[in-house]
C-alpha cells in the first residue's frame, strides 16, 4: 500500500474517532519553529517554565523522540464549549479548554485506539509515539507543517474552518504517509488580540511574553502573581481566553466540540465557586475535588492564590470570612499573602481587623510585606475620604 492510500485510511479512521482536523508532515527538523523558540528563550520570555528552556534542537526534531520516525501526524479536536456566561454569581472564571475533563487523558485514550485500528487496516506493525502536550516537541509548528492552520498574532494556531479553540494531538510513526501542504493564512490587518490583552503580553505578532500572560500567571507560575498585574487578572481563576474571544476567526468559525468529555457538565465548568475553593485546606481534599480535570495543574496553593486575586478584584464581601480563614490558617505563605491582598482590596471593617491581627503573628516576611501593603492601602483610602 502506497503513502497516498495510507494517508487516506488514516484520515478516515481519525475522523471516525472524532478528530476534527487531520494533517501529516515528514519527520524532518522544524527549523523555523526552532529559531523562533531560541529567540523567545533568549529574550527571557519563557519565564520559569523549565520545559520551555530545553534546547531548541531537542524541541524541534521529531527523530529525537523516535529515531525510526518517518511521519508526524497532527490531529485537531475542538474543545469549544460555547460562550462564557455572565459572571453574575461572583465566580472565578475558567478558560474554556478546562471546563471539562483533562484533555491529556481523554485524547491519549483515543490516540491509542486510533493507532491500533490503523495497524489493523494497513496490515502492518507500526512503531509510534502518541501524545498531546506532553513531550518535548513544538507541536504547533508540526501542526502548521501538517496543514492544520497558521500562526495568529496571539501565537495560537488558527484554522480557517474552526478557529483556534482546538487541542493538538500527535502520532509520530515509522510509516511513510503522503504529507500535506503547510498551513497558510493571515490575520490581515487585525490586531484585536494585541490591543485586548489585559496585561500587554503580546509584544509583537506571534510573540507572547509568558511573564505577563494571565494563562502563565494562573497556571504554570508557582510563585506570587506580581502585585502590579493583579488588577489586570480580573476574575480569571484559571487561564485566560481574551485573545481568542476577540479573534474574528473564532467569532465566525468556532465550532462546538463533539466530544462530551469537554462539556461544562463533566468538569469544573465556566466558573469556580470562590468561597468553596478558598475553603480547601489539604492536598487530599484538593485532589478529590479536581481529580481528572486540568485544574490540578497549579496545585492547591496556586489555585487558591488565583481565587484570592479574583475575590479581591470582584470586591467579594461575602468571601471575607473565608479569606480571613486563609490569612490566619492556611499553611501556604503564598495563599496567606494573596488573601491579605484581597482583604485589602475589599476593605471592609472585618478585613481591616483581620489584617491588623495577622500583622502581630505572621511569621513569613513575604506575607508581612503583603499585610503591611494592604493596611497602607486601607489607610490611604480612609485618608482620602476624610
Amino acid at each position: 500500500m502506497g503513502p497516498r492510500e495510507a494517508r487516506r485510511i488514516l484520515e478516515e479512521k481519525a475522523r471516525e474517532k472524532g478528530f476534527d482536523l487531520v494533517g501529516v508532515t515528514g519527520a524532518e527538523p522544524l527549523a523555523e519553529g526552532g529559531e523562533r523558540l531560541k529567540e523567545w528563550q533568549e529574550a527571557g520570555m519563557a519565564a520559569d517554565m523549565g520545559y520551555m528552556h530545553r534546547p531548541a534542537e531537542l524541541l524541534s526534531e521529531p527523530k529525537r523522540l523516535q529515531k525510526s520516525a518517518r511521519s508526524v501526524v497532527s490531529l485537531g479536536v475542538s474543545y469549544y464549549p460555547g460562550d462564557h456566561p455572565e459572571n453574575d454569581g461572583g465566580g472565578g472564571r475558567v478558560a474554556r479548554y478546562a471546563w471539562g475533563k483533562d484533555y491529556h487523558i481523554v485524547i491519549k485514550e483515543r490516540l491509542r485506539s486510533l493507532r491500533a485500528e490503523l495497524e489493523e487496516a494497513l496490515g502492518v506493525k507500526i512503531k509510534a509515539r502518541a501524545f498531546t502536550d506532553a513531550v518535548p516537541l513544538l507541536e504547533r509548528s508540526a501542526a502548521q507543517h501538517a496543514g492544520l492552520g497558521f500562526f495568529g498574532r496571539n501565537s495560537c494556531l488558527i484554522n480557517g474552518n474552526i478557529g483556534s479553540y482546538f487541542f493538538i494531538a500527535d502520532l509520530i510513526l515509522d510509516l511513510e504517509l503522503e504529507p500535506d501542504v503547510h498551513g497558510t493564512g493571515t490575520c490581515g490587518k487585525c490586531t484585536r488580540c494585541m490591543a485586548s490583552c489585559p496585561t500587554g503580553a503580546i509584544k509583537a505578532p506571534g510573540v507572547v511574553d509568558a511573564r505577563l500572560c494571565i494563562s502563565y500567571l494562573t497556571i504554570e507560575n508557582k510563585g506570587e502573581i506580581p502585585r502590579e498585574l493583579r488588577h489586570a487578572v480580573n476574575d480569571w481563576a484559571f487561564g485566560c481566553d481574551v485573545c481568542q474571544e476577540v479573534c474574528p476567526y473564532n467569532k465566525r468559525k468556532a465550532t462546538m466540540s463533539r466530544w462530551p468529555e469537554f462539556s461544562a457538565g463533566t468538569g469544573a465548568g465556566p466558573y469556580l465557586e470562590i468561597e468553596e475553593v478558598l475553603g480547601i485546606r489539604t492536598e487530599q481534599e484538593f485532589e478529590k475535588r479536581f481529580e481528572g480535570t486540568p485544574l490540578t495543574r497549579p496545585g492547591r496553593a496556586g489555585l487558591l492564590r488565583n481565587c484570592c486575586v479574583a475575590a479581591g478584584n470582584l470586591r467579594l464581601v461575602d468571601a471575607v470570612p473565608t479569606l480571613v480563614g486563609c490569612l490566619h490558617e492556611d499553611e501556604s505563605p503564598l495563599v496567606r499573602g494573596h488573601a491579605a491582598w484581597a482583604l485589602g482590596e475589599i476593605g471592609d471593617a472585618e478585613s481591616a481587623t483581620a489584617l491588623r491581627e495577622a500583622l502581630e503573628r505572621e511569621p513569613d516576611e513575604g506575607c508581612l510585606v503583603e499585610i503591611e501593603a494592604a493596611l497602607e492601602g486601607l489607610q490611604g483610602r480612609s485618608d482620602g475620604l476624610e
